[in-house]
């Protein structure tokens, strides 16, 4: 998916009241449905918080960690502002914070500490005061990302399949592989490997605020371009990060969704089946488990044009989050997996339609008959198989928007419409075959497909759409001469079209 956001703005959606309703005036914050979760130190120790009655209880999970000096400070989340600091060690310790907070407002507790000779601060903590007793914040992502995450699987194969290379992750490059080395040399364990590689992309990087800004399609993100240029967006980075911890033998994906980025829509935003992802991070399996990092959201430095790099304080807030604190602004939609999550349904316009089965190899089988358009978030499949005896005559709007795994799909006879933003944005689809009873080609229905490298719309075809193929700076496009004029307003045209 071709992504763009600009941290200093305000993403484009549609607004609903969420997990802060409006009570009198006052916005009212509701209790998350646990209480407590662990932190994990960037040297592979943890800090368990629970929160009981008016006090944070912490408990540090080595012995090696309870003399760590620790500075916890609580700030208001809407303005940042620093209320109160603490200074804390031991192996179990509490701070009665409640008497620092007003009530109804979110608050940030960040835990700062030494590491690897840089001061680490762990942030993204939201609770809240109600009456005498704090809370941890209930955002509206928690429980749909507690669904959207479960193909973070940990079993071998799911683990070797994360060591692979993939369309924009080329671990395997020889580039990339001399870049990682260097990076990571001299370091103790795969923890500290991790850390130093987090650290080049949010401090020695740059975000492209130019292109960031800018409305163009077929952006290069891959993790070798992003290493020779030094700056990217956020799936750039999400791409970079994941292939250096490739390059060095550690399990790590890329994940999409959303990332919140202002106070407003934190507490207002909600998940609904009209969202699209606008957003990349990672997620890196250390220790036995998946950790969730996001280095777009702990970028220092940000390209603004040639001799314009303006820098900013480093952190390290987004950097192996749980579940629990990554859901306070980021919506997971899907992570780039190469396993299918075995599951089966109906994506058609009935139950007497069409249906789908995706099984464990990735594999997408669709039967039955008329239109078809696969399931809002459905997306976990590299291969689409038309079975023996199905008549798919339609592939409806969004059908197969997203499918980011997607390399090639062979579309059956019967299709004769194919609707608008059908294959948007599938950015590893390399090659589509149209079949010769097509007619109608929706506007933007390969949109952002980026990876497109050959396509040939029949001459049946009587209808392709506005910006049908924008966004595929790599595709050849033969076509009929009677579509001379389709170019008109496209943003980044086919490297080549035929006109038979």
């Amino acid at each position: 998916m071709i992504l763009r956001v600009i941290l200093s703005l305000v993403l484009c959606a549609s607004f609903t009241l969420g997990a802060m309703p409006v009570v009198q005036g006052k916005v009212t914050p509701m209790p998350a449905s646990y209480d407590s979760y662990d932190l994990t130190y960037v040297d592979g120790g943890t800090l368990s918080l629970k929160l009981l009655g008016g006090s944070i209880f912490f408990e540090t999970g080595k012995a090696e960690d309870c003399d760590r000096p620790l500075k916890i400070t609580l700030s208001r989340s809407k303005n940042k502002r620093v209320v109160k600091s603490f200074n804390a060690s031991g192996k179990k310790f509490s701070l009665d914070v409640s008497k620092h907070m007003d009530e109804g407002e979110l608050y940030c507790v960040t835990i700062h500490y030494e590491a690897y000779g840089t001061t680490v601060n762990c942030g993204d903590n939201l609770i809240f005061r109600q009456g005498s007793n704090i809370y941890f914040w209930k955002s509206d992502n928690y429980d749909y990302n507690v669904v959207t995450c479960q193909e973070l699987w940990a079993d071998e194969q799911s683990l070797k399949e994360c060591l692979e290379p993939q369309n924009d992750i080329e671990c395997d490059d020889p580039v990339l592989i001399g870049y990682s080395n260097r990076i990571v040399e001299g370091a103790k364990d795969d923890w500290e490997k991790v850390f130093r590689i987090y650290k080049f992309i949010s401090s020695e990087m740059a975000y492209d605020k130019k292109e960031a800004e800018t409305t163009s399609a077929g952006y290069q993100d891959s993790a070798v371009d992003v290493i020779r240029s030094g700056r990217s967006i956020c799936e750039g980075f999400a791409n970079c990060f994941v292939a250096l911890c490739r390059a060095q033998g550690i399990p790590a994906v890329v994940e999409f969704g959303i990332g919140f980025t202002s106070y407003e829509e934190i507490t207002n935003r909600k998940p609904t089946s009209q969202d699209y992802a606008d957003h990349a991070w990672a997620a890196v399996f250390l220790g036995g488990k998946w950790h969730f990092v996001d280095p777009t959201f702990d970028m220092s430095r940000y390209y603004h044009g040639p001799n314009d790099i303006r820098t900013y304080e480093e952190t390290t807030k987004y950097y192996l989050l749980p579940l629990e604190a990554i859901s306070n602004d980021h919506m997971i939609m899907d992570a780039d997996t190469r396993h299918g999550i075995p599951t089966a349904g109906y994506c058609g316009t009935d139950r007497s339609g069409a249906k789908f089965e995706i099984t464990r190899d990735g594999v997408c089988h669709i039967t039955g008959n008329g239109a078809l358009k696969m399931p809002y978030g459905v997306n976990g499949f590299s291969k689409v198989v038309f079975e023996e005896g199905s008549n798919i005559t339609e592939l409806l709007s969004d059908c197969f928007r997203d499918c980011d795994l997607l390399t090639t799909i062979v579309l059956p006879d019967s299709v004769t419409t194919i609707d608008e933003y059908a294959f948007a944005t599938c950015e590893d689809l390399q090659y589509v075959y149209l079949p010769e009873g097509l007619v109608v080609i929706g506007k933007k229905a390969f949109r952002g497909c980026d990876e497109l490298s050959y396509v040939r719309v029949p001459d049946k075809c009587k209808v392709v759409g506005e910006k049908a193929f924008d966004g595929c700076p790599r595709l050849y496009l033969s076509i009929s001469e009677e579509h001379k004029d389709m170019l008109s307003g496209y943003d980044t045209p086919p490297m080549f079209i035929d006109y038979r």
